[in-house]
């Protein structure tokens, strides 16, 4: 059985990926993924929203080390990410919700076709305008589909205090909304500054997050038998047996959530902490 005690021993080598990949494994390559479109049904389907500007349907930042750190942790064969095609411009941030409307209906789409995977389970995310495209994607969905979705997580999110720190129609303690101390799209503004695009540091808590939601649901709704097999724990990429690696203590755990979470608006057990508002001067630019 698979058991957070377990991943969490594995999560140690996770992030040293391995130099030789065996038959049929794939990891996140580029800025695109069509594994949903192109594979069918996973164990876990990932599906995510980039930012604006950003190339590709996962962009070049949190999107494909967020994809490869869930096959790391659960072995690639089980996870079928896929991207959010749409064309996240500057002016689309100004779309009523903040974001473009045929993008928000190929989120619903995309996850609305996972939820028709009878032994699936999802988990969600979006970076900045593609965080903004989740809410709106999310709060729109039939329960059935939202019923279906382990966790979501957003960073530097534009709808932050719009929607009151959570996606609405969706359990806050099943979301985490991660914002760096001083990024203030966060608090309702689209001027950016250097770090609102300092979010890749936080995939190893963001894979930590969707990972234990994932095992939560597990324990609830156990995944069929034999339609997913957990990777063996005790091989490194190095070869070495049951290395547990520096690594570790970032997915170490307080109170049964992750620690070094700047804002953790909506997850439960976790205080809110402010944003922290700057003012706009030399550096920033309009998102």
């Amino acid at each position: 059985m698979v058991t957070l005690a377990t991943l969490s021993l594995y999560l140690g080598t996770v992030l040293a990926l391995p130099t030789a990949l065996q038959p049929r494994q794939s990891w996140t390559i580029g800025w695109s993924s069509y594994e949903l479109q192109d594979f069918g049904c996973k164990p876990i389907i990932f599906i995510f929203a980039k930012a604006t500007f950003e190339p590709g349907n996962l962009g070049n930042t949190v999107g494909p080390p967020l994809s490869d750190g869930l096959k790391a942790a659960f072995g690639v064969e089980n996870v079928a990410t896929q991207g959010v095609d749409y064309y996240g411009f500057l002016e689309t941030n100004f779309y009523p919700g903040g974001a473009p409307p045929w993008g928000i209906y190929d989120m619903q789409v995309l996850l609305s076709t996972a939820a028709t995977c009878p032994n699936s389970k999802i988990v969600a995310g979006g970076y900045s305008q593609g965080a903004a495209l989740t809410h709106r994607a999310i709060e729109a969905l039939q329960p059935s589909v939202t019923d279906k979705i382990a966790a979501v997580v957003t960073f530097g999110d534009t709808q932050t205090l719009q929607d009151g720190g959570r996606i609405r129609g969706f359990p806050p303690e099943r979301t985490l909304i991660i914002c760096n101390v001083g990024d203030i799209v966060c608090t309702g503004t689209l001027y950016t500054y250097p770090v609102h695009y300092d979010y890749v540091k936080w995939v190893p808590t963001a894979v930590y997050f969707l990972a234990q939601k994932l095992l939560e649901d597990n324990a609830v709704r156990p995944w069929a038998n034999g339609s997913f097999v957990f990777p063996n724990v005790t091989e490194t990429a190095g070869g070495n047996k049951g290395g547990i690696g520096v690594e570790k203590e970032r997915f170490a755990v307080m109170g049964g959530e992750p620690m070094g979470v700047p804002i953790g608006l909506g997850m439960g057990g976790l205080s809110e902490r402010d944003a922290g508002v700057g003012t706009r001067g030399d550096g920033s630019s309009s998102e």
